[in-house]
């Protein structure tokens, strides 16, 4: 297992008022205009000014600008006069002037000056698949909490990407107190802002809000996740006021235990939350909650629980924290008069409390965060698999009108059960533990018959299986249990699933794993033939099976001339329309390259983009694979050959399919599986 190491900073956005006498203050706040001071990197400058509205609603925005005056209009969703330059500049300076009247008030006048760097992009690339499993996760947790869902914003897609690329390759440069968050080297490769105010700003993004981020993770799935299991880091995503979100991944390559990855996501807030006062983590009902909180940075617990500042390693600082947030929009503070957690006998679980008051009155390490409106119960041991617990908090709020309410929060929810290893196989280079709630496993030492062997950095670590890079021929593994700090056994090797999984290590890579995770099946004489032309019964088989196997309705009907093996798949992908009837679906055919990118973004729901894809034989697509085809490419799902081609009526072999599915699943595993 390799730790998480995550830290926060908070975009801090100054707020002036401006009255005249008899107009009520507080009836509008404005937030320093966008861009001023920032190097472009889109040539299309996006002009706005945050604006917090009150009873005042008649507010007017004037942009001056290369000789023109351009009346901007307000977005009530964003809360700000924004306006989109209509063509692109060239590099260079430029200054601007921008106005904001309001009747009773005196106007308003700022100057702005900012430069467009050389090779600023024309415009935003859309989403892509970092971002959109993000928000698929966000979304999925934010609506079991009853929480607005945020949107995409290309804006804080790119410069999310901009800083995960730029800490991966200047990583060694700084010290990481000062790299994580920062750029402070304007000469380093990959530099578009120092703090991520100027990032956002840089890219386009409207006003401010959080950036997280975390580091020496695998993917970008499993480094979201790592956020949740924090309490900083879980308010941000928490957070009712949330409105728009965007992410970035870069990993460098796997050449050690100390190879470098970053996971970042940008986000903006809002003035007002619609959603509940409260959010409650984990939340009411929650059936796969983790045990043990190994370690966050800031650390919530220095300076209150004996011995949490840590580095590195997996053991566990405290049981698993149980949060609630209130809404900063509506909340100015929080005061907790009692927060409990009891088992299933009733018995209370032992636990530091950290709130607001607590963290600020006994933390000696870090002095620029605090609780906000959060309150967190950390358990002062792992808490026990399989059960289920009850949280009860009670306090009062004095909220934003000045008018204070008592409180009380009480839920339940369960923990996950405990891992367990199916078996171990080595194959090709790769050594693969499978088995179920494997996410803090890891191996701690390993045997070999003779001469030398070594099991190096992980390529893969998630709830169903475990890949390591393997030299020389191990025997056995001991596998440990992080969240618990407890031997799970030692596990002699198997014999691999398939006798022919590949010729070539990406083959071998992709069959076994896709095999670990149940994706793809071989044939009866323990073969997978991985060189086979893969057929559209096939291929919309393993995108069934990757995403979980989903129930029929009652009454589908079944197609009658298709294989037993596939028969629930095609009448699932019929239903689900990821087969259309133009597609030229037959059972036994072999599929075309064009037909499976396609049919696997339908499955995962991933929209066609209307641009075509970047292929010298992009004209030989067919129509309604050509959007697909783009997005697959964009996203790294698929690629084109050196040449420059796509082919896209060429055969695809078992392998290459099994590494396209394996990519596409590890990218957007079901939140469902993955809570």
């Amino acid at each position: 297992m390799v730790r998480i190491n995550i830290l926060f900073a908070s975009a801090v956005s100054l707020s002036l008022l401006i009255s005249c006498a008899g107009v009520a203050q507080a009836d509008y706040s404005y937030y320093p205009p966008e861009p001023s001071g920032v190097t472009l990197q889109v040539s299309t400058p996006v002009f706005s000014e945050q604006i917090e509205v009150g009873t005042n609603t008649a507010v007017t925005c004037t942009l001056q600008f290369q000789g023109q005056t351009v009346t901007m209009p307000y977005d009530p969703k964003q809360s700000a006069c924004v306006y989109t330059w209509p063509s692109a500049l060239q590099p260079g300076s430029y200054q601007a002037t921008l106005s904001v009247t309001a009747p009773g008030y005196y106007p308003l006048t700022q100057t702005l000056q900012f430069s467009v760097a050389q090779g600023a992009a024309q415009s935003l690339s859309p989403q892509s698949l970092t971002s959109l499993e993000s928000l698929r996760m966000v979304n999925y947790v934010r609506s079991q909490e009853g929480l607005s869902t945020v949107a995409f914003d290309p804006a804080l897609q790119a410069a999310s990407q901009a800083h995960a690329q730029y800490y991966v390759q200047n990583s060694g440069l700084y010290p990481l107190s000062v790299s994580v968050h920062s750029e402070p080297s304007s000469t380093a490769p990959g530099y578009t802002g120092n703090q991520p105010s100027d990032r956002d700003s840089a890219f386009g993004a409207v006003g401010g809000g959080n950036e997280v981020m975390s580091t020496n993770t695998l993917t970008a799935a499993w480094s979201l996740l790592g956020l949740y299991d924090t309490t900083f880091h879980r308010f941000a995503l928490l957070d009712p006021t949330l409105s728009a979100l965007g992410a970035g991944y870069a990993a460098s390559p796997m050449t050690s235990e100390n190879s470098t990855q970053a996971y970042v996501s940008d986000m903006t807030t809002v003035f007002s939350g619609t959603g509940p006062l409260a959010v409650e983590f984990p939340w009411n009902g929650e059936a796969h909650v983790q045990t043990a909180f190994l370690g966050e940075d800031p650390d919530p617990l220095a300076g209150i629980a004996p011995g949490s500042v840590t580095s590195g390693g997996a053991s566990p600082e405290s049981g698993y924290p149980v949060s609630v947030t209130f809404d900063p929009g509506k909340v100015s503070g929080v005061s907790v008069s009692s927060a409990t957690l009891t088992g299933p006998s009733g018995a209370q679980v032992p636990a530091y409390l950290v709130d607001s008051q607590d963290y600020q009155d006994t933390n000696t390490v870090y002095g620029g965060e605090t609780m906000g409106t959060s309150v967190a119960l950390f358990p002062k041991a792992p808490l026990a698999y399989g059960t289920t617990y009850t949280a009860d908090m009670q306090g009062s709020l004095t909220l934003k009108t000045g008018a204070v309410q008592p409180f009380e929060e009480q839920w339940s929810f369960t923990t996950a059960l405990a891992p367990r290893v199916a078996k171990v196989f080595s194959d090709g280079g790769y050594l693969f533990v499978v088995g179920q709630n494997l996410e803090n496993a890891y191996i701690l030492s390993y045997q070999w018959l003779q001469g030398s062997a070594s099991i190096g950095s992980p390529v893969y670590a998630g709830s169903h299986y475990l890949a390591y890079q393997v030299s020389g021929d191990v025997t056995q593994v001991k596998v440990t249990d992080g969240a618990q700090s407890q031997v799970l056994g030692n596990y002699n090797l198997s014999q691999a699933p398939f006798t022919d999984a590949s010729s070539s290590a990406a083959f071998q890579y992709a069959v076994d794993g896709a095999s670990a995770a149940g994706l793809v099946q071989g044939f009866l004489d323990h073969t997978f033939r991985p060189n086979a032309e893969v057929t559209d019964a096939q291929a919309i088989t393993m995108l069934y099976r990757a995403l979980g196997s989903p129930a029929l309705p009652a009454g589908t009907p079944l197609p009658k001339d298709a294989p037993a093996f596939a028969a629930d798949a095609i009448a699932w992908a019929d239903a689900q329309g990821v087969i259309l009837p133009q597609d030229g679906f037959q059972s036994g055919a072999s599929a075309t390259r064009a037909q499976l990118a396609t049919w696997m973004l339908r499955a995962y729901g991933i929209p066609a983009l209307t641009t075509p894809p970047n292929f010298k034989d992009a004209a030989q697509i067919p129509q309604g694979f050509a959007g697909y085809v783009a997005a697959a490419k964009q996203d790294g799902i698929v690629e084109g050959y050196p040449d420059g081609t796509f082919r896209p009526d060429s055969p695809v072999s078992r392998g290459a399919f099994a590494i396209w599915v394996l990519r596409l699943a590890q990218a957007l595993q079901s939140p469902q599986q993955l809570f």
